[in-house]
């Protein structure tokens, strides 16, 4: 798995209206966690506003123009492919997003701070809203591939106890 180069394709509509290929090329992966390098993100698209506007390119000028520094954006939506390596660990966090993953290759772990862990497979889907949580590759021979849409959220809020971002774990 570890020669898996997904490839990132943005569409757009002409100024006749015809639909038509943007761009397409392969997506670049940084490391999360330096110096272990163990976790990948490969930033597919961002927006800055929702709903998005799309009847101009505002919205690809500035994803392209964008350097992430952070997990979620406050008023739009986020789309990343992160690629875990064997033994992987992503530490506990929380965001102010509600976040959709799918396990594209490889094996995921949830470990929520209630104590509950879960383990998705390929194909898999995971709706996390806004908890606290950390993410562990299980195998140690294998990669994992998932793919995440984070869409801004308000934060959860329990009793009167707000219970905002909190990036400290991952050095954000």
């Amino acid at each position: 798995m570890s020669n898996l180069s997904p490839t990132q394709t943005i569409t757009t509509t002409t100024l006749s209206g015809a639909s038509t290929i943007h761009s397409s090329s392969p997506i670049t992966f940084v490391p999360l966690n330096p110096p272990y390098n163990t976790l990948l993100a490969g930033n597919v698209f961002t927006t800055h506003t929702f709903p998005t506007v799309l009847s101009d390119e505002d919205d690809i000028k500035r994803h392209e123009a964008y350097v992430p520094q952070r997990i979620g954006v406050k008023k739009g939506v986020v789309a990343v492919m992160n690629k875990f390596l064997p033994g992987a660990e992503c530490p506990a966090h929380r965001t102010e997003t509600i976040d959709f993953g799918v396990v594209v290759e490889g094996e995921l772990e949830v470990l929520l701070d209630g104590g509950e862990k879960k383990r998705f497979g390929r194909g898999d889907v995971v709706v996390q809203r806004g908890t606290y949580h950390g993410w562990r590759n299980p195998s140690m021979e294998n990669e994992t591939l998932v793919f995440f849409v984070a869409v801004a959220a308000e934060a959860v809020v329990v009793g009167e106890e707000v219970l905002g971002e909190d990036l400290k774990n991952l050095g954000m």
